[in-house]
């Protein structure tokens, strides 16, 4: 595409922004920047030093004379939401530790599914890429070391601030922070329609200027300033690869990213999982804002809380404030799904804490029994108090007693499979 063949679609973009009626729009709390990229984005790879002067070189003199003009940016979103053609699909929403964070126990749950995982794609991305031990499903994510990162399982109490499903949030002030993202993920080809980037900012009455590039195309600066939206939809004239993110000014607090693709999925799988979290997470997410954070409008068929582990290490544990912790966050995850399947996975055995995982795993299936979920006694399925010894004569389990090997996972995916039912009801 020639330089005169871009501004010719530039211009059109915003003319046919400005010729839509407010009516036709059908969601007004989305932000449209319409950018353009190329056929072939190259591949790039995280700069050692991930500083802001790193994100302020422009890459070409294309990006510098384009950098100043107008900003295809309009309200509400040009492609509809076709929930119609995602009905009849899987949709699995899952939150948990570091046992399900780092993609090895749900590649083993997609294969005792007999799911394909090259047909698996997410509906939101939760912006934890600065965190180790988190399988995002991106070919690539890059973060300058900018943001500051927010999870809600640190929250002591409920308060003012809530977070979106992801459970995390991601927020800089600093000119140049950046974000890059690879939807090419699970394979080469994969592409995505448009990707919804679910943002607020920190100061409502400061400015929000940003930089968007697709497929290493020019950058279109975006002004927020006097913008109501919650989410910024980046689309471009064909389903493109690669996004990238440029705080130019102002502040910026990012929820996730909920991205479209241009095929359909036969299971959308959402992994929520950060090592370290406990299951009071839910306690302060925002329910109001949930339907709003998922593109389609489509919801979950399964929902899935996997904790206790965590909550065994505390030396101060005392199991009638974890039941009322888990109480609120399960009250919290059916409210905001009360058609999905609610289903608990107890934590697996260790050495360090069996017993008191046993008094976990009592807890979560008096409390699962109470609330219409079903759970998984993840300690009783590996043989009881004292298995993780066991399992590690079998090489199921890791050296620390604590965590499984690949193969203890794919045994607990399948005996997960086996015993519970992962589908609608």
């Amino acid at each position: 595409m020639n330089f005169l063949t871009r501004v010719l679609y530039r211009f059109a973009v915003i003319w046919t922004a400005l010729c839509l009626s407010v009516s036709a729009l059908a969601a007004p709390d989305i932000a449209l920047v319409q950018v353009i990229g190329q056929r072939d984005p190259a591949e790039f790879n995280c700069p050692n030093q991930r500083t802001r002067a790193t994100a302020q070189t422009p890459r070409s003199g294309e990006l510098a004379e384009t950098a100043e003009a107008p900003s295809p940016l309009t309200q509400g979103p040009t492609f509809r939401g076709d929930a119609t053609t995602h009905k009849n699909i899987l949709k699995i929403g899952l939150w948990g530790d570091s046992h399900t964070a780092s993609g090895t126990f749900t590649d083993s749950l997609l294969e005792a599914l007999r799911l394909p995982r090259a047909q698996t794609h997410p509906s939101f991305i939760a912006p934890t890429f600065n965190l180790k031990g988190i399988r995002h499903p991106l070919r690539r994510a890059c973060l300058s070391d900018d943001w500051q990162t927010a999870l809600a399982y640190r929250s002591p109490t409920e308060g003012p601030e809530t977070y979106a499903k992801s459970l995390a949030n991601i927020r800089t002030e600093a000119a140049g922070g950046f974000m890059w993202l690879d939807f090419r993920y699970p394979e080469a080809q994969t592409r995505v329609k448009w990707a919804d980037i679910h943002f607020s900012k920190v100061q409502a009455d400061r400015s929000l200027v940003l930089g968007i590039t697709v497929d290493d195309g020019p950058e279109a600066i975006v002004n927020l300033g006097l913008s109501s939206s919650r989410r910024l939809r980046v689309q471009s004239e064909q389903a493109f690869a690669t996004l990238r993110l440029r705080l130019i000014a102002g502040q910026i607090r990012i929820d996730g990213i909920a991205p479209v693709y241009a095929s359909k999925p036969q299971i959308i799988l959402d992994v929520f999982s950060i090592p370290g979290a406990t299951a009071k997470g839910w306690r302060v997410v925002n329910t109001t804002h949930l339907r709003q954070q998922d593109p389609l409008g489509l919801g979950y068929d399964v929902v899935i809380l996997q904790s206790g582990t965590n909550e065994s290490l505390d030396p101060d544990f005392k199991i009638g404030l974890y039941e009322s912790q888990l109480s609120a966050s399960i009250t919290r995850l059916k409210t905001a799904y009360p058609q999905a399947r609610c289903v608990l996975i107890g934590p697996p055995d260790a050495k360090r804490s069996s017993n008191t995982l046993r008094l976990i795993n009592d807890s979560q299936y008096r409390l699962a029994s109470a609330r219409g979920c079903t759970h998984w006694h993840w300690q009783k399925a590996m043989g009881g108090p004292g298995s993780a010894q066991r399992w590690l004569a079998k090489d199921w389990m890791q050296a620390d007693l604590l965590h499984l090997t690949p193969a203890g996972y794919a045994e607990s995916a399948r005996s997960l499979v086996s015993m519970v039912p992962i589908k609608a009801h």
